[in-house]
């Protein structure tokens, strides 16, 4: 789809526009829409039993919302805003006020309208919903105004320049308000996008979206049925040689991508985020900085891409990928530092080392062989880390309820910064809302910033700030590729971690 854009005012590396933006899509004339055929992905996790955007936190969740949903605006790789179910967007003088002008003629997949009353309505809910995971991302507004059907006006508390981004992402994602009252709601959502959920979809093993009759942009929609299979990391590349699956995200073996490329398939850079950390459970021996910091020092990460990933990464302790603007690149990553590890845990009252729990997905063989590795690692001052893995669906709520200390996964946030790092502080990943007073101050400064070169500056220090207090212990960033069959044409990768089947087609 190409969008026709006219920008008043853009600010290219924050993707904010303070004074206006709009864009006209040309949908109808990019070609004919050839709806027909089944495009099969393979991912190696199940995103759980729930694909409510504004209340499931898993990384994984968000491959499995988007045939459903679109969102309000549309962000690439580097952070610049484009249309979406909104059309043009405007901050007033003083920053207090976010105008959306909204797509005409669009309908949820129930048949009702996307107007702005059901913008209201969302929003609302995600800042309502007690199991809400985006409502610290909502808290800027203060009120919704709905003057026309196709006109919402946020007031806002404080200036929310990451609003924008956060609109880019599950905040942005827009249900029908009537399809909440259902009571598979969770597992069958209803949005406005080109597939809907079909009821021979399985949760946590397959999920099927068959395509939407008049969905107000047929030139994406160029296959029939989309289906989203769950496998181990060592199903990909007997899946996609076999042809069973057209698409796979190359998350497991840092030889997958070697062995498909000399079969003959075709094999991209993903350009995405894939930050590798360690969850921590600070509402008991991990509120202290000195040890968070200490199991930081113990990990060589150098070691661990080389080893483990065939270099195929950048070691990393910051909540962003290298690369990007919001990553403080004159703060260097800590090398392995036993010593230095061992004295702060003396200086914390734990000398002899300590014990916790760490919980991994099951299908996610890649991790688990890393954190094998860290287990090694940190038993050298003196900690003994466990390990469980078990299915996507557990592993936060173990977390949450101290069950596990640790919690070792990927954060695929957003190619706006505001997302990631909102949330790997949201209460999901963070049990007990626990707060460093430096990085809150800091943050609440970048999410107000307005411009490039303040946002850029702002959020580089709370990157740093986060690595210097190990709020989170971040190990890598990996670099992915994805692969598809001869067959599939057209399929792109974007954040967080999803393989788009938006404009992509089977032969």
């Amino acid at each position: 789809m190409r969008f026709r854009t006219v920008c008043t005012a853009i600010l290219a590396t924050s993707a904010l526009v303070l004074a206006g933006c709009t864009s006209k899509s040309d949908s109808s004339s990019d070609g004919a829409s050839s709806s027909a055929g089944s495009l099969t992905f393979l991912v190696a996790a199940d995103g759980g039993q729930n694909y409510d955007p504004q209340t499931n936190a898993a990384p994984s969740s968000t491959e499995f919302m988007m045939p459903v949903f679109d969102t309000l605006l549309a962000e690439n790789a580097g952070g610049t805003v484009s249309a979406g179910l909104a059309t043009a967007w405007s901050f007033a003088a003083d920053g207090l006020t976010l105008t959306l002008t909204l797509r005409p003629g669009v309908k949820f997949q129930d048949g009702t309208a996307f107007d702005s009353a059901a913008v209201k309505s969302n929003i609302e809910r995600g800042q309502t919903n007690a199991k809400s995971v985006i409502a610290g991302q909502l808290k800027a507004i203060g009120s919704v105004d709905t003057p026309s059907a196709n006109k919402v006006v946020l007031h806002l508390k404080s200036p929310a320049g990451a609003l924008l981004g956060f609109f880019a992402g599950p905040a942005g994602m827009m249900a029908s308000p009537k399809s909440w009252s259902k009571s598979d709601a969770a597992t069958h959502p209803v949005g406005t996008g080109p597939w809907a959920v079909s009821s021979s979809s399985v949760p946590g093993s397959v999920m099927v979206y068959t395509a939407v009759p008049g969905y107000w942009n047929k030139s994406v929609q160029r296959v029939k049925t989309v289906n989203i299979r769950v496998g181990n990391e060592s199903t990909f590349v007997p899946g996609l040689t076999s042809n069973s699956v057209q698409a796979v995200m190359l998350t497991g073996a840092p030889t997958d991508a070697k062995t498909l490329s000399s079969r003959g398939l075709p094999v991209q850079n993903a350009e995405t985020s894939y930050v590798h950390l360690l969850y921590l459970n600070k509402s008991g021996v991990f509120a202290d900085p000195k040890v968070r910091q200490a199991i930081s020092l113990a990990i060589d990460r150098k070691a661990i891409c080389d080893s483990l990933l065939g270099g195929a990464c950048t070691p990393s302790t910051q909540p962003v990928r290298p690369g990007s603007w919001a990553y403080d690149a004159s703060v260097s990553v800590p090398a392995q530092d036993i010593a230095q590890a061992k004295s702060l845990l003396s200086q914390t009252g734990h000398p002899g080392g300590l014990s916790f729990k760490v919980v991994v997905s099951s299908t996610g063989t890649q991790l688990q062989t890393e954190l094998t590795a860290i287990q090694q690692m940190l038993a050298k001052i003196g900690i003994k880390m466990s390990i469980t893995a078990m299915p996507v669906a557990q592993l936060v709520p173990a977390l949450d309820s101290g069950t596990a200390q640790g919690y070792y996964s990927v954060n695929t946030g957003g190619a706006d910064p505001a997302i990631p790092i909102a949330t790997m502080l949201a209460p999901a990943y963070n049990p007990g809302s626990y707060q460093d007073p430096d990085l809150t101050s800091l943050l609440a400064a970048a999410t107000a910033a307005t411009t490039p070169s303040a946002r850029q500056a702002a959020y580089q220090k709370v990157s740093a700030q986060y690595q210097s207090t190990a709020f989170n212990v971040v190990i890598l960033n990996q670099t992915l590729r994805f692969a598809t069959s001869t067959q599939a044409k057209g399929v792109t990768a974007r954040d967080p971690l999803t393989l788009e089947a938006r404009g992509a087609s089977v032969s």
